[in-house]
């Protein structure tokens, strides 16, 4: 019987593979924003110096290295997770409002907030700034991304400002009231594991040309159907004769991979990854490459769970940070990875000329990112610390318990030289790549509040604030739309009652409706539908109430017919009131909808109502100390 020789099989065997798949991707090793090639073997514990070592064993919380090379940081757990476990404190949400309109075109260099801001529905803020965008300040910010093994997701925050109120308060405004965002676990985590959360493919399409083709969720999809085939094949054509057929194709199918397409960069990493992945999935072998020893991050990592949120003991201060465990004198107290920005007019805010154009020559404010980030009297360069629990340190200037220092040399992903080049420099630098630590300048208690020196410039700028403040007009009448929206079993006022009790002028209703001109000859009315909690929100008025049962503790249910806005009625809210939609309701048309239950009617602010936005809100960046601002980023004169 006529045998056919192995290489002729693997050939034959290679052309039946590459009909059945075209297989493609950009790199040789999963990898988020910044990620590049590298090798296999160096993946899982990469060589790198001790940095500023973890003083606690029992640290729940590491920032190191992350295990996707290139892709600088990452967070990785000390405990095991579960899913729907806490991973980490709460972040802070900072809103960045419409930073192209008032400060693009001044820009010269890479505004770095533009890679580390989440879309304003992601987490609520849609109807509160007309374009703009939601710094996530700590676990938000952190975590890389890999479609392989996403493994943890952030929730929606809270809000409220601490008790403070724009009428009796002058720190209202001077610090976000968005808070309480928590990540939590999607799966299983070990411990050591590096947490990973979806940055949404969009993310990855339009950095294309920087980033290559990063595989997607369904690029593993299209592997794991891939080897089924290959599994076929190799079956089909190895034999006593050519025991080594099975590895000799799959080195035909990685050296003849397209790597500048998602789908090769999904392939398993190795010939002992394959035959894994046939059983458990192309992307579950990526997991043993996400993972660190504890005494490896012991040794390497920072820990980033010594202090916690609360209330701060300085009243017009909102939340502080809280120490969680002994913090010895030299000890490390928080991490601090920042954002450079080469200059700060970045940040201001512009008035508007008569023809809605921007006035260049009317700086009527600041983006309130600058309250959370350093600076310096003479120099234009501000740097932006952006984990979580470093935001909430308030300021002392008598008896501080903690200062700012930069990281070792040998921290990763802190570049010391750059400490001795210039501005021009910076603005050359479109990655981040520098790194602060906020460290203990004697022994903090447990529960004890940390505290750091703001600098003498930014003392007096509050002094100056407090001493020069007014509450703004009718803020008597202000209450927060999300206060009011928690009261779910509160009976919502009809239009006629709001004529003898109106709701604060800044709140708007908005009710679930998707208005296009072909829906102008079906006006309703309609009986609500729980399936439309998927269409958008749309600003509506309460015509009718009706009770409708209750509950075991004597609620009452109510249900709600509605009107959407009309094109006339939005203008009645005045300029900025609410988003306008993709199409406004004619003036001629009423779209009802009936029997709509509370859950399905949002309490909303109108656009720029809330604190953050008040035009006498304090702005001021931290000071950093000049012994360790460097010399050479001082470009302003005194």
């Amino acid at each position: 019987m006529k045998t056919t020789g192995p290489s002729k099989l693997i050939n034959n065997a290679s052309r039946l593979v590459f009909r059945c798949f075209v297989i493609a991707s950009t790199l040789d090793y999963p990898f988020t924003a910044g990620g590049e090639d590298a090798a296999h073997d160096d993946a899982a514990q990469p060589a790198a110096t001790t940095t500023t070592g973890v003083e606690h064993p029992n640290c729940l919380l590491f920032l190191a290295e992350s295990t996707i090379p290139n892709a600088g940081l990452g967070i990785f757990t000390g405990i095991d997770l579960r899913p729907g476990d806490a991973v980490a404190e709460a972040d802070i949400i900072v809103p960045l409002q419409d930073w192209e309109w008032h400060a693009e075109a001044d820009v010269d260099f890479w505004f770095l907030w533009r890679d580390y801001s989440w879309d304003l529905s992601e987490v609520g803020m849609e109807s509160d700034v007309e374009d703009g965008s939601a710094l996530v300040i700590g676990t938000g910010c952190m975590p890389n991304c890999n479609f392989a093994l996403i493994n943890a997701k952030e929730g929606k925050p809270e809000y409220g400002h601490s008790g403070l109120h724009r009428s009796r308060d002058p720190g209202a405004g001077g610090f976000t009231g968005f808070h309480d965002q928590r990540m939590h676990a999607l799966r299983d985590v070990p411990a050591g594991g590096e947490l990973f959360v979806s940055y949404g493919e969009h993310w990855f399409e339009d950095r294309v040309e920087e980033m290559g083709a990063v595989p997607f969720e369904r690029s593993f999809k299209r592997v794991d159907k891939f080897l089924k085939r290959f599994k076929k094949l190799s079956l089909k054509y190895q034999t006593s004769d050519n025991p080594d057929f099975t590895k000799d194709l799959w080195d035909v199918v990685k050296a003849r991979a397209n790597y500048e397409t998602k789908n090769a960069n999904a392939l398993p990493l190795s010939f002992e990854d394959m035959q894994i992945a046939q059983i458990i999935g192309s992307a579950e072998t990526r997991l043993p490459y996400s993972v660190r020893t504890l005494e490896w991050l012991n040794e390497h990592a920072r820990c980033m769970d010594n202090i916690r949120p609360g209330n701060s003991t300085i009243r017009q201060a909102g939340r502080g940070a809280f120490a969680t465990r002994h913090i010895w004198k030299g000890g490390l107290v928080a991490p601090g990875p920042v954002l450079h920005i080469a200059n700060k007019t970045a940040l201001n805010l512009y008035g508007i000329r008569e023809d809605g154009e921007r006035d260049a020559d009317n700086v009527v404010g600041k983006q309130l990112i600058l309250n959370y980030c350093f600076g310096h009297k003479r120099s234009t360069v501000i740097l932006c610390p952006y984990t979580s629990p470093s935001a909430y340190i308030n300021h002392d200037g008598e008896s501080p318990n903690a200062r700012v220092v930069w990281a070792t040399e040998s921290t990763p992903n802190h570049n010391h030289d750059w400490l001795e080049e210039d501005v021009d420099f910076l603005k050359l630098k479109n990655k981040i790549g520098l790194s602060l630590n906020f460290v203990a300048t004697r022994d903090i208690k447990p529960g004890e509040e940390v505290f750091i020196d703001y600098g003498p410039e930014w003392e007096e700028a509050w002094d100056k604030h407090v001493n020069g403040w007014s509450a703004p007009p009718d803020s008597e009448d202000y209450a927060s739309a999300t206060f009011l929206q928690k009261d779910m079993m509160m009976p919502l006022r009809t239009a006629s009652e709001q004529k003898l009790k109106p709701y604060p002028d800044n709140v708007v209703f908005y009710c679930h409706y998707s208005y296009s001109p072909e829906l102008s000859e079906f006006e309703g009315p309609w009986s609500w539908e729980d399936e439309w909690v998927h269409l958008p929100m749309t600003p509506c008025k309460i015509v009718s109430r009706e009770a409708q049962g209750g509950d075991d503790e004597g609620n009452t249910y109510y249900y709600y017919t509605t009107v959407m806005l009309n094109e006339d009625e939005l203008e009645e809210l005045g300029d900025g009131g609410v988003i306008y939609m993709e199409y406004n309701i004619p003036s001629s048309e009423n779209h009802i909808l009936t029997n709509v239950p509370r859950w399905a009617i949002e309490i909303r602010d109108k656009l720029y109502a809330k604190d953050e936005f008040m035009s006498n809100a304090f702005r001021q960046e931290m000071m950093m100390p000049d012994d360790v601002f460097p010399e050479t980023w001082k470009n302003i004169q005194e």
